[in-house]
């Protein structure tokens, strides 16, 4: 192709690309502003009152049991995505590298449990959880959010395993290595772009459920997400302290997401390191 049909091509590209990027990043931009506007030009637009901001949504935030509420996210979202990790893992090597005749049922009885709406899942947990003690506890949230993303960890993990050869599986054990330690010390580093974009998606999950949280979960125990209907009431709604929590609940994803970043397009590029 000349260069002069290319330039064109590619500024268009790039133009593009930035209108995207500003079109997905209006959202969070506008929360940021509403976070430090005060409730009296809250919906007035920013050129009309440009200095008419306050720090007053951060100290009602803080009063509140938001901060309580966004540590339970983190140590419920994060234990799961780990115990999920754990225990599907190698269940998507077993399913990758056996030779069973019932893998077929298991992956359709892996879809569908992925695939279920979580409705189907919270009543029966709920009356589970009801009669042996387990609602607004950390164990009852975790094992819930495991419900979610186990399945999702065993279908993604199967894919990924499934290109490692099985050449580099058999030369591990024939030099002397266990099947455990062949799966640790050659087969999850050489999928490891696919297990960390697995893994950031069990997080998201888990971070951002809300359904799961409302519906287990009382005052100990509820997470941001919920901690959010907080600020609503039916004389008033907090317009400022929601657009404040908002901007706070998406921080804690966005190192997990830059360091995940190239695994994730590795990933998506059926990457796999020989």
């Amino acid at each position: 192709m000349p260069r002069q049909d290319r330039n064109p091509r590619r500024l268009l590209g790039i133009l593009m690309m930035l209108l995207f990027f500003g079109f997905a990043l209006l959202p969070i931009a506008w929360a940021l502003i509403l976070s430090f506007r005060p409730a009296s030009h809250l919906f007035e637009p920013i050129w009309q009152s440009p200095t008419m901001l306050t720090l007053e949504n951060f100290r009602s935030l803080l009063r509140s049991d938001f901060p309580h509420a966004l540590l339970n996210s983190l140590v419920t979202a994060g234990t799961s995505t780990v115990l999920a990790m754990l225990i599907g893992v190698p269940g998507g090597f077993a399913l990758a590298k056996g030779r069973s005749q019932k893998r077929f049922i298991a992956s359709w009885a892996l879809l569908l449990l992925r695939m279920a709406p979580p409705v189907g899942f919270v009543i029966p947990l709920f009356l589970i959880y009801l009669n042996i003690g387990l609602l607004d506890t950390w164990l009852g949230l975790i094992a819930a959010y495991m419900v979610l993303t186990l399945p999702l960890v065993v279908w993604s993990s199967w894919t990924s395993l499934a290109q490692i050869p099985d050449e580099l599986i058999e030369a591990s054990l024939l030099d002397g290595a266990s099947l455990f330690q062949s799966l640790v010390k050659v087969v999850i580093p050489a999928a490891r772009p696919g297990l960390i974009a697995t893994g950031v998606l069990a997080f998201l999950i888990a971070w951002n459920d809300f359904f799961f949280a409302l519906i287990i979960t009382r005052g100990n125990t509820v997470t941001a997400p919920v901690s959010v209907m907080n600020f609503v009431s039916y004389a008033s709604v907090d317009w400022g302290s929601i657009a404040l929590a908002s901007v706070v609940l998406t921080l804690p994803t966005l190192p997990v997401i830059i360091f995940a970043n190239k695994y994730i397009v590795q990933s998506m590029g059926g990457a796999v390191k020989g």
